[in-house]
């Protein structure tokens, strides 16, 4: 920006006053821009507020009711319930109580199978113990009976299994 002398000069026989307005002019000019501007900025950032408070306040109703929500399941704050409201919530929980037993029962079937397979494994690796026994030993290997894991709960009721390693005792 020229200096004011140079723009006195350029000017020529300009008045002092009148050259006071014309800069007086700009720089208003510019303070209206920056007001402008700002207040741009600021009408941006207020309506973000806004929508960001309006989401906050949305999220922590969402969280006060299922907060009440989750109270009422757990059978804390049920006074103010009327009767629908109470049937409807021992309806929620016993839907609940049937998917949790359902998720109990599909685990135990799981785990038993898994024992079944190990016990069956175990028998096996038992048969090759014993004949491995038997062979440095120099015997032969007998057969032995060993009761297979079944599914019916009688066949469990009274049976006693036991396996003897080792020598017979000749006397």
């Amino acid at each position: 920006m020229p200096s004011c002398t140079k723009l006195w000069e350029i000017k020529g026989g300009v008045k002092s006053s009148e050259f006071e307005m014309f800069f007086a002019f700009l720089s208003m000019e510019q303070v209206f821009e920056r007001y402008n501007l700002h207040s741009e900025v600021q009408s941006h950032s207020s309506r973000e507020l806004q929508i960001e408070s309006e989401s906050y306040n949305k999220l922590r109703k969402e969280a006060a009711d299922k907060t009440h929500e989750l109270r009422q399941l757990n059978g804390e704050e049920l006074q103010g319930c009327s009767l629908r409201e109470l049937q409807k919530l021992e309806e929620q929980i016993k839907m609940g109580l049937r998917r949790v037993s359902k998720a109990k029962d599909e685990r135990l079937v799981r785990d038993i199978s898994v024992l079944k397979r190990k016990g069956v494994q175990m028998m096996q690796e038992n048969r090759q113990l014993k004949r491995r026994v038997a062979c440095e030993q120099g015997q032969s290997s007998e057969p032995i009976t060993i009761c297979s894991l079944s599914d019916s709960p009688q066949d469990h009721d009274c049976s006693d299994t036991s396996l003897k390693l080792g020598l017979p005792n000749y006397k």
